[in-house]
Parts: structure tokens; sequence; C-alpha cells
């Protein structure tokens, strides 16, 4: 499924004015009110965000109540099922370990959470690398009604809420190299003080309908750089238990909930122009 790309865990999220700041003012464990907020949003969703549409999902409005585990299977139109991702929770309904399969990833991942406080404190990834198991690990802080990540590549993300959005700035060695600036209802990410790309929202609270336009950085044959617009992505209710991805005005994929609101299935519907074949993905739930 060469058509699936991962979005690696890098979460486009903004805050203090400064160009430079001290890191070790960051680097506390002081949450508010926030902070499980930061947390829920940062964790939601993984799934659909292989298929970039990690926002457009929030705003349906699934069962909160948690399982213990749930399992996602893909069946293609070859029609062999294959289990694609795990994940587990603990008791407190807090992801505790996500599993994405070989069959889903290309390459197998793990990724584990630990808490303190109930809040996440460490998320490690684990990645067969040669055949050897290559080991990253990011650390998480609050402060200043922010949430905070020392990632793996040394660069220190301060998070910031926008409703149910998150934007970032991101520092390495104390300087700013990316910041994202919100501008009406979008959200416009700079690096090193170019603009890279621009995410526009209907709502910034996610409500429904939803649509979200994505724009680009682009170079003409005259070497001027500008945003172009990518795609509009639209999710919009068809019943009780049904919701429609609709792909610059052509339905892609198809949401489906059970008879307790949780997910029960996603349908990729395929690209004929590109002979992408459908898929679907069920899920099946362990219950605590």
């Amino acid at each position: 499924m060469n058509y699936i790309k991962f979005l690696a865990l890098f979460h486009t999220v903004g805050i203090f004015a400064q160009s430079t700041i001290d890191e070790a003012q960051l680097k506390v464990f002081l949450p508010d009110e926030n902070s499980q907020t930061y947390n829920w949003i940062y964790t939601q969703n993984f799934f659909f965000g292989n298929f970039g549409l990690k926002q457009l999902m929030s705003a349906v409005p699934v069962n909160p109540q948690p399982a213990r585990s749930i399992t996602i299977s893909a069946t293609p139109s070859s029609g062999k099922t294959v289990p694609v991702m795990e994940l587990h929770y603990d008791k407190a309904g807090n992801l505790k370990r996500m599993n994405v399969l070989e069959s889903f990833f290309g390459t197998p991942m793990t990724v584990e959470y630990k808490y303190r406080d109930g809040l996440i404190e460490q998320e490690t990834i684990y990645q067969k690398k040669a055949g050897e198991t290559v080991e990253k690990i990011n650390l998480f802080y609050y402060a200043e009604g922010k949430m905070i990540v020392q990632n793996h590549r040394g660069m220190l993300d301060v998070y910031n809420l926008n409703g149910k959005v998150l934007s970032k700035r991101s520092y390495i060695a104390g300087k700013l190299v990316l910041n994202d600036k919100i501008e009406d209802n979008c959200r416009l990410t700079n690096y090193r003080g170019k603009p890279i790309s621009k995410i526009c929202f209907s709502s910034f609270n996610l409500d429904l309908p939803l649509s979200i336009e994505e724009f680009s950085m682009n170079e003409d044959k005259n070497g001027k750089v500008e945003l172009m617009k990518d795609q509009t992505l639209e999710i919009k209710q068809k019943s009780e238990v049904e919701y429609s991805v609709l792909n610059n005005g052509k339905e892609q994929y198809i949401l489906k909930l059970d008879e307790n609101k949780r997910v029960k299935s996603f349908h990729f519907l395929g690209i004929k122009s590109e002979k992408v074949a459908p898929v679907n993905f069920n899920f099946n739930y362990m219950n605590p």
C-alpha cells in the first residue's frame, strides 16, 4: 500500500514572541488545566494521520469511553485481511503503547508512553533498521500553559492551543528555526523566517461540517516562491453513524461508527485515475 504515507510523529503546532529562549526555564513539570487537552490532541487519531486526516477526523463526536485495546485490520481488494495497527490503553484511558505493523508502515514501529500524574512524560519510538532496533526518545514538559517536547532530533518544540488546533515554535540551541503563526483561521508555518506551508480551517474548534485547505511552497520557472493550494479536505455527516470525507469535492473516504458511537470501519474508495484500489479498515475493541 505505497499510497499510504505515514506522517512522522512530528505535529505542526506556537508560543513566545522572542527568537531566542532559555530552554532550561521551559524544561519543568508545571502542568495546568490545559495540559490534559494538549495530551488528548497529541495522541488522538494517529491512525488517521497516516492519511493526512488527523485533524479532520477530530470533528467526529466519537464515544470517549476507553477500550483496553484496539486492533485495526485492512482488507484490500485482493481480499486478504491483515492487522495494521494496535493501540493499547491503561485503566485511565491513556494511550500506553502503539504498534504499527509492517503490513501498514513498511517498517514495523512501536511507540510507548510513560506518564507522570496522568500526563505524558516520555514518548519512546522503536524502529528496526538494518536488523537492529533503533530507540528514539521525546521528553515532555509543561510550563506557562504550554506543552514542551524535547525531541530526539535535539529540537525543542513549544506547543500552543488554538481552539482544538495545535501550533508550535521550534528551537535548536535556544534559537528559533520553525514558527507557526496564526492568521485569521489559518496556521502559517515559517522555517527560518520563510513560509513553507499554510493550513486554513473553517473552524479552529473543528466543528462539523469541517473543511481544511492545505497550501505548500511552490517555485515557478522564474524562481518566484509562493504558497499554492494543494487540496481541500472536507468531512460531512451523512447519517447518525456515517461520515463522508471529500478531497477537492470528490468523496474519497467513508467513516462508519458502531451502535456505541465508536469507529467501526474506515473505507478508502480508491483512486481510479492512479489505479489505486480500495481498502477497507475495520476496528476491533477489547473492553476493560
